[in-house]
């Protein structure tokens, strides 16, 4: 509905660059999709560091439980 809603030619100039006139729409619909794609690829990368600090805590949590295990069956000496 807001493309046919929406249908006066525009010129977009951007930089120094112009471009033919377009509905409204287009440039408009265009930035949306620029914005979404970007946000997406954004959360991609952020996503990776994520789960590579999730696998390292994690590891690192076995490490510190397999050590509190050992340190737990340690027998204890009376000095009687």
């Amino acid at each position: 509905m807001f493309a046919m809603a929406n249908l006066l030619p525009v010129q977009v100039h951007f930089l120094g660059v112009s471009s033919a006139e377009v509905p409204i729409y287009v440039p408009v619909f265009s930035a949306f999709m620029l914005g979404f794609f970007g946000g997406v690829l954004a959360l991609t990368f952020s996503r990776r560091k994520h789960k590579q600090e999730i696998s390292w805590l994690k590891a690192e949590h076995e490490r510190l439980q397999r050590e509190v295990d050992n340190l737990r069956n340690i027998p204890l000496q009376d000095d009687v």
